[in-house]
């Protein structure tokens, strides 16, 4: 746990005395300033780590999900297209052999 600027001094004033400047410095410095300063333990970081695993399976799972879901459609769009696309060439295939029926019947 971080100490604030008030406690510092004070365990700070009262170290002097016991340890001298120098040594009552060096073990302050073990002691962090800030919040930012403080040491991440193992089980705090494996605790972390836990939860980002867990978000980041969430997070894939509903990407997976929404591909899913485009290519499904994409599938029916295609599909769509294929029959759209049989149909005509049946039409035109229909087309060209009454035209050239009707050649032959001139010719």
């Amino acid at each position: 746990m971080a100490l604030d600027a008030k406690h510092r001094s004070s365990i700070y004033q009262k170290l002097v005395p016991l340890l001298g400047d120098e040594d009552a410095n060096a073990l302050m410095s073990e002691f962090p300033a800030s919040e930012a300063d403080e040491l991440v333990t193992k089980q705090f970081l494996r605790a972390e780590l836990a939860e980002l695993r867990s978000e980041l399976r969430g997070e894939m799972a509903e990407l997976r999900s929404e591909l899913f879901g485009e290519v499904r459609g994409l599938d029916a769009r295609l599909a769509a297209l294929e029959t759209k696309l049989t149909l005509r060439i049946g039409a035109a295939a229909a087309a060209q052999t009454t035209v050239l029926g009707a050649l032959v019947l001139l010719g």
